[in-house]
């Protein structure tokens, strides 16, 4: 829509142009809070390929704890290669800024009658058409990506803590209900979480929700806030209980301020929800490329992320019931 918008305005479309850039960055800022509502659906409607979720439920008490990792992998992309991954943060808010200055320039060009500013919008839009080219270059000509840490590990983890669960029912018979979720197409707009929170809708106001994403290499941490433009965050209680958790734990609380996880629109709900990650300055290591191997994953993180997740879990199970 950015893109188009000053094209349109200068070949005397200038009423519709405005209206496209002001529709465009509108959408670019509200994109956390219209994700699932907006996005998610149109992916839903244009997504024509079958996925599944996959869930086990073990326990059963006062409380509600969801462990979420999703399963599925992506096509690699320019952007994430990782000679150049590291700006990608950088790219993400020259793209925001490119997007402020074309809808100002194409609604002001519009207001003045004046099309040096559509010519000005059309060369602001630069970094616009670079973005828009590398996904329509991914579609075409790079294939899927092993996914090992993105998320082969986070699955891992999840899968070792459904077995330890299996084997030792006790600690959560009669105190917790847990679901154990594998979610697919994640990486097409959160669809398979999307799908499952919608059928959850009677039991997620008072649910805990853990997402596994990404755990493979680096320092693990968790999520207390996430978004891309706007930053959404999990209740203060929630995010205080966390933050001493992680103390003991010897974990960081982070903000996640990438691309939008399973417990990203969960956040934006206001709902209890944190997702487990790990780091490497910053950045997550081997995503979205074709670097992304088992042989770059740590065995030892994933060892103590499954006992993390584990120790929460016990944590919240040793809690008083809620009223």
């Amino acid at each position: 829509m950015l893109v188009a918008s000053p094209l349109l305005a200068l070949k005397g479309l200038k009423t519709l142009g405005a209206l496209l850039a002001l529709a465009g960055i509108t959408l670019l800022i509200l994109e956390e809070e219209l994700y699932i509502p907006l996005l998610t659906r149109l992916y839903g409607i244009l997504w024509r390929r079958k996925t599944a979720n996959i869930i086990a439920e073990i326990g059963g008490g006062p409380r509600t704890v969801m462990l979420i990792a999703h399963y599925d992998s992506t096509r690699a992309a320019f952007s994430f290669n990782p000679a150049r991954v590291r700006s990608l943060r950088l790219t993400i808010k020259l793209n925001f800024a490119s997007s402020a200055a074309v809808a100002f320039l194409t609604l002001t060009g519009t207001l003045l009658g004046n099309s040096f500013f559509f010519i000005a919008s059309i060369i602001a839009s630069t970094p616009l058409i670079a973005s828009s080219l590398i996904l329509v270059h991914r579609e075409i000509f790079h294939n899927y990506v092993p996914g090992a840490n993105d998320n082969a590990s986070g699955v891992a983890v999840l899968l070792g803590v459904a077995e330890h669960l299996a084997r030792s029912p006790d600690e959560v018979k009669g105190k917790a209900r847990v679901l154990i979720v594998f979610t697919g197409a994640e990486e097409v707009g959160l669809l398979g979480s999307y799908y499952f929170y919608r059928k959850s809708r009677d039991i997620m106001g008072g649910s805990i929700i853990v997402n596994i994403d990404n755990p493979g290499i680096g320092s693990l941490a968790f999520t207390e806030c996430e978004g891309v433009i706007l930053t959404w965050c999990s209740p203060g209680e929630f995010r205080r209980v966390i933050r001493e958790f992680s103390s003991l734990k010897g974990v960081r609380t982070v903000t996640y301020k990438l691309l939008p996880t399973d417990a990203t629109p969960l956040m934006r709900a206001g709902l209890r929800a944190v997702s487990l990650m790990a780091f490497i300055d910053s950045m997550i290591g081997n995503y979205h490329w074709y670097s992304d191997t088992a042989d770059k994953v740590s065995s030892e993180n994933l060892e103590r992320a499954k006992i993390i997740v584990l120790d929460l879990l016990r944590a919240v199970v040793e809690q008083s019931p809620p009223s």
